[in-house]
């Protein structure tokens, strides 16, 4: 065993999911490839808001199947992570939940449910709200937030610099270590690890399964928001802003894939804005769109597929960003060799299936 330092690796996929990944790979010694046919700029990471919100999203978004402590060990590896990318926005601010005026009130049971699940609530900082919506605030500090361009572009940046090679092109097939490419090219590979979703079935039997859930999201670049303010959850939504302004979504529009925009939604997102935000109403919002995907039981797929040499990153519904370090993580650790932890197997992608998967073989290379 000599772990991954021989090891020629192919990621497929440079979203949020494979950029971690593949850089997670070339620091632990392997020769590492990202394929993918876009930049990852134009992927659902990069028009995500970039929220890392553990708290929140274990009592609002419970179908993700994921707790709240699994979520925070993963949010938690974003610092040391971070140390070695530059500037990529990341700060933890907190979030809020306010009950807008004209909605089922919703403040006690959802301070109860954060409670339930172990996170804090504190005062809230001040807020330029008014005074009824401060009035129904419950914040947890539990929540930080980073930019998704700048983190995609650093994380480019670093593997680049640490040898790695980035293909524009698409994968078509993978057999007997030679992985065809769209652009004629046939390069060798040991393993492959696969983090862009359900378009890559073709490479892993197990991401079939996968649901495709289209997200709209409008961003506001010239309404400066400190970077210290907490998000602000309510019933229709969000909103978070940072260096790169304000950011309010997002739909989430399970078993559709296309990226047309639609004007409601974007009337509807602005009307959001404006209620959380007054200044919003004199600015014109970008509309962006992507198209995320979750399994059949909520929680991602990460780890081996059946097929032989085959790994799996991929399925994280609206919570890429927050769970790539540990997809990462996972990920090398299984290519090392190293026995699978609590996480590992509750993100297995075989989960069910009793049998053994047999791309879980760790890369050795004399």
């Amino acid at each position: 065993m000599i772990g991954l330092s021989k090891a020629r690796l192919m990621v497929v996929g440079g979203g949020a999911l494979g950029a971690c990944t593949a850089l997670g790979l070339i620091r632990a010694g392997a020769r590492v490839t990202l394929v993918d046919s876009a930049p990852a700029t134009h992927s659902a990471s990069g028009v995500a808001a970039g929220m890392l919100a553990p708290a929140f999203e274990s009592v609002l978004d419970p179908q993700s199947g994921l707790s709240f402590d699994l979520l925070r060990r993963a949010r938690d590896l974003w610092t040391p992570l971070a140390q070695g990318l530059g500037e990529i926005g990341l700060h933890r601010g907190g979030g809020v939940w306010v009950d807008l005026p004209g909605c089922p009130p919703r403040r006690q049971t959802i301070a109860e449910a954060l409670e339930r699940i172990g996170a804090r609530i504190a005062r809230p900082p001040p807020l330029a709200l008014d005074s009824a919506l401060a009035a129904t605030a419950v914040f947890t500090p539990e929540e930080a937030r980073l930019e998704p361009l700048a983190t995609l572009s650093a994380l480019d940046h670093a593997f680049r610099a640490e040898g790695g090679e980035v293909v524009r092109a698409r994968l078509e097939a993978m057999e007997g270590g030679w992985a065809s490419l769209s652009d004629g090219r046939r390069l060798a590979a040991d393993a492959l690890v696969v983090a862009a979703g359900a378009q890559s079935a073709h490479l892993a039997p197990e991401l079939a399964q996968l649901i495709p859930i289209k997200g709209q999201i409008l961003s506001y670049p010239d309404l400066t928001v400190p970077v210290a303010t907490p998000a602000l959850r309510c019933a229709q939504g969000y909103a978070v802003g940072g260096a790169d302004g304000l950011k309010v979504g997002a739909t989430m529009e399970a078993g559709v894939r296309d990226l047309t925009i639609d004007p409601e939604v974007t009337e509807r997102l602005h009307a959001l804005a404006v209620r959380l935000y007054p200044g919003a109403a004199a600015l014109t919002p970008r509309a962006g769109v992507g198209v995320r995907a979750a399994s059949a039981d909520g929680r991602p797929l990460i780890g081996p597929s059946a097929r032989e040499g085959v790994w799996i990153a991929a399925g994280a519904r609206r919570n890429g960003w927050l769970l790539a370090p540990l997809a990462a993580q996972i990920i090398v650790a299984g290519l090392q060799g190293h026995e699978a932890n609590d996480d590992a197997a509750l993100l297995h992608p075989r989960r069910n299936d009793a049998r053994p998967a047999t791309g879980a073989a760790a890369i050795s290379r004399d």
